[in-house]
């Protein structure tokens, strides 16, 4: 009976632990979208062309860092930024691993600061 018990007890608290890690990772990589967000919008302005940096869809954290200013150490999620006509840029993380939102992204877009997510456990 105590097996038992404790076997439901276990299938409760696993996947609601899961749930809260994925969503503290979540949290990270949506202050460092709004980090790069912010970044974008200073190096617009300090650029004589007036454009927005972009890294490709893949960017590393140095390539970041020396051009706007923004280190990001994270290994749960891969950063990119591209061109937008519509809205300037698009910056992305796309998260490496886990059950519940591998391959999940979240975006944010250079005309305002809102970040989309595209998983439930976001």
């Amino acid at each position: 009976m105590v097996i038992i018990l404790i076997a439901i007890l276990y299938s409760i608290a696993v996947p609601t632990h899961e749930r809260l890690l994925e969503k503290n990772r979540a949290e990270a990589a949506n202050f460092n979208l709004l980090s790069i967000y912010n970044a974008e919008k200073r190096y617009k302005l300090d650029n004589a062309a007036g454009q927005y940096f972009t890294c490709g869809a893949t960017c590393t954290s140095a390539v970041m860092d020396n051009n706007l200013g923004v280190y990001i150490n994270d290994n749960n999620f891969t950063y990119g930024i591209v061109p937008d006509a519509a809205n300037g840029f698009r910056a992305t993380a796309t998260r490496l691993g886990g059950n519940l939102c591998n391959g999940k992204t979240m975006v944010v877009v250079g005309t305002n600061s809102n970040v989309t997510k595209n998983c439930q456990a976001w």
